[in-house]
């Protein structure tokens, strides 16, 4: 009877052991779910990457944007100032026609004056490097057409 008595001691004690064992495991488990402390180091850790995430997304996007509307802006640079260009030949022109038929056309130019000069304001704003390619060209117009009416002389 002391042999029976004896397995049945180590058996109660082996399943006291493996009791044992279960629990520390679980109280372990249960407290690492209750360090609150780590837990909020591990949920910032992971707001903080998809916060990085979303700012390499957005600055991507927001690159993508910008590159267009500059492509956008350069495009209508270029045009304005083909248009710019344009007007001050055609200008240029039309005043060196004039200053060779003696210049008495000239009072008809300046009445006209007023109403290219009242839309300036708008157009030097919007493209201030075509007005100023206009404002070289027209210069130039006027010093070419003030030397043609002075050779005349």
């Amino acid at each position: 009877m002391t042999t029976t008595k004896t397995s049945e001691t180590e058996a109660l004690r082996a399943d006291l052991e493996l009791t044992r064992r279960h629990l520390a495991e679980t109280v372990q488990e249960l407290s690492r779910q209750l360090n609150v402390p780590r837990r909020m180091k591990e949920s910032a850790a992971s707001a903080g990457h998809r916060a990085v995430h979303a700012a390499g997304s957005m600055a991507g996007t927001a690159r993508g944007r910008a590159a267009q509307a500059a492509g956008t802006a350069r495009g209508r640079a270029v045009q304005a100032a083909g248009t710019a260009r344009g007007r001050a030949v055609e200008v240029a022109g039309t005043a060196g026609e004039r200053a060779k038929d003696g210049a008495r056309n000239l009072p008809a130019v300046a009445k006209q004056v007023p109403t290219v000069v009242k839309q300036a304001p708008v157009t030097v704003r919007e493209h201030p490097k075509a007005a100023a390619a206009v404002g070289g060209a027209v210069a130039l117009g006027v010093g070419a057409a003030a030397w043609i009416v002075g050779r005349g002389k």
